[in-house]
């Protein structure tokens, strides 16, 4: 496992997120340490906590935190932290993210023998890692003169400088080469002290010979000061601690630092939705499905697609249940409530109330395939029709998915009937989700056996009697289920190893009690 210290950021958020995409996002092999001081004299240090914090939460293992001495209420106070929270937020989120502060550890220790700090060493001798771990660090800023003050204000002084001196900046001291051998002695196996609180020339600088590391990670602090800023990588080898720094320089135009935080990076944002939109799209079959069932469940039955009752927003569900059916369906932990815009879903519903229940058939819709980005396989000649028809029902029984909600899967319109144009957008889009290829000519047999009408387009009742008394290949595949099932909109089942759904099937199921005792059994 590696680690990665980030020095001070100071509220410059463009530093953090660079230091993120080229180093990546926390993982179990490459941890993260942010030695304090990330708030004051940036522009956005309420973004820079709220994205550290989120770290910390997804992260809680690979993601460690250090207090600076500017996250305590005296300083932020005097040094632009408050009027940012005030001028975004208010007193109380001020003071929710002070009372998150004074939970911040003082120091990490690295495998026994490195000790990361935001300043440095003490005034007082015989300073151990015990005695450090014992300070009540719960308060919105340090005592003065004590040693939580001197661990975050410290500073080292030259190759020459011996003992601890009074600091310039009135807090904590100035500490030679023998203060860190005798932290050493007091500590073993303790051998290097790793530090921020300074601006770097090149973001990084050694002490001591080497016993101590300074990293600060803000490049062109304040905007005018030109410095580099570095990130330290540490390694554990068999013969102790390896570290590399690396040297970054961010810079950003005078147009762009007018910019807001959203609209300098809401192009993140936007990476984040299509990533989202990608995989809704793919899972498109099985959304339909889901919340078919859920409408079902609340109401009792399902009308046929292009009935009355469709259009007059039957289809239409809450949007917990909407949340629920995407944290389920594509697997992901994530509070889809905060996503309702960025995803698409309408504010008001259709009752014309703000956030109200809305139609879940066009919202879904908007993630049906388009002409423009699809293309058939030409493999030659086109299959038998019975050929095509098997791979739709080879989908429909590898997933269980209602013949009604296959067809709603093709009627990306919702007007009850599908098009030419809409079977082929919608048979591309199945084979690349599914791993099913259909040719071009294939479209073309398909809309002609299900038309039976001649009426260049496919009404419900075509496509389900496509699928109930069809071949016998097709009947075959859906003798697990009976007709009058299908007919209602019923799964498409195998019968050999396919666990039932318990709420679709439970009224289906013949009865297996015979008797009383074994009632009881």
């Amino acid at each position: 496992v590696k680690l990665m210290v980030v020095g001070d950021l100071h509220g410059q958020v463009k530093d953090l997120l660079f230091i993120l995409k080229k180093h990546g996002l926390p993982t179990k092999d490459k941890w993260f340490l942010f030695n304090g001081d990330f708030v004051d004299r940036g522009k956005h240090s309420c973004e820079t906590c709220i994205i550290l914090f989120a770290l910390k939460l997804l992260f809680p293992g690979y993601v460690h935190l250090n207090r600076g001495n500017h996250e305590a209420d005296d300083i932020n106070a005097r040094d632009g932290f408050q009027d940012e929270v005030f001028l975004k937020y208010n007193q109380q989120v001020y003071d929710k993210f002070n009372d998150t502060f004074t939970a911040l550890p003082l120091v990490h220790i690295i495998n026994k023998t490195a000790m990361v700090v935001h300043g440095g060493l003490c005034w007082d001798a015989g300073v151990t890692i015990d005695s450090i771990g014992k300070i009540d660090r719960f308060c919105l800023h340090p005592e003065w003169e004590s040693i939580m003050e001197d661990l975050l204000w410290s500073d080292p002084g030259g190759p020459k400088h011996n003992g601890a001196s009074q600091n310039d900046r009135g807090c904590g001291c100035i500490f030679g080469e023998d203060i860190v051998d005798e932290f050493f002695e007091d500590n073993p196996p303790l051998n290097l002290v790793i530090r921020s609180h300074e601006k770097k020339e090149w973001g990084f600088e050694e002490h001591f010979h080497g016993k101590l590391l300074t990293v600060f990670s803000a490049s062109n602090y304040c905007g005018d000061n030109g410095n580099h800023g570095a990130v330290l990588e540490v390694t554990p080898t068999e013969a102790g601690l390896e570290y590399t720094a690396h040297k970054f320089y961010t810079t950003m135009g005078t147009q762009e630092e007018k910019k807001s935080f959203a609209d300098q990076y809401c192009t993140l944002s936007a990476s984040v939705a299509a990533k989202l939109i990608h995989r809704i799209a793919a899972h498109r079959l099985e959304l339909l499905d889901y919340y078919a069932t859920c409408v079902q469940s609340n109401k009792g039955r399902l009308s046929e697609p292009g009935s009355a009752e469709v259009k007059n927003n039957e289809a239409i569900i809450t949007r917990v249940e909407w949340a629920r059916g995407l944290k389920e369906i594509l697997g992901l932990k994530i509070s889809f409530l905060f996503l309702q815009t960025l995803l698409g879903v309408p504010m008001k519903g259709v009752d014309g109330k703000n956030k109200g229940k809305f139609n879940y058939v066009e919202w879904l819709s908007k993630f049906a395939p388009t002409t423009a980005k699809l293309k058939f396989e030409a493999k030659g000649q086109a299959p038998e029709v019975k050929q095509t028809l098997l791979k739709i029902v080879n989908v429909l029984q590898k997933h269980r998915v209602a013949v009604k909600t296959m067809f709603r899967y093709f009627d990306l319109n919702g007007d009850g009937v599908i098009s030419p144009q809409e079977l082929a957008n919608g048979l591309v889009c199945l084979g690349k989700v599914y791993n099913e290829t259909f040719e071009v000519e294939e479209v073309k047999t398909l809309v002609a056996h299900l038309d039976k009408d001649k009426s260049n387009s496919i009404d419900y009742s075509e496509f389900l009697n496509t699928f109930t008394v069809s071949n016998p290949e097709l009947s075959n595949a859906l003798k697990s289920v009976k007709r009058e099932d299908v007919m209602r909109g019923g799964i498409v089942s195998s019968a050999v190893n396919k666990p039932k759904r318990a709420h679709r099937m439970a009224s289906r199921q013949p009865s297996l009690v015979t008797n009383k005792a074994e009632e009881r059994v």
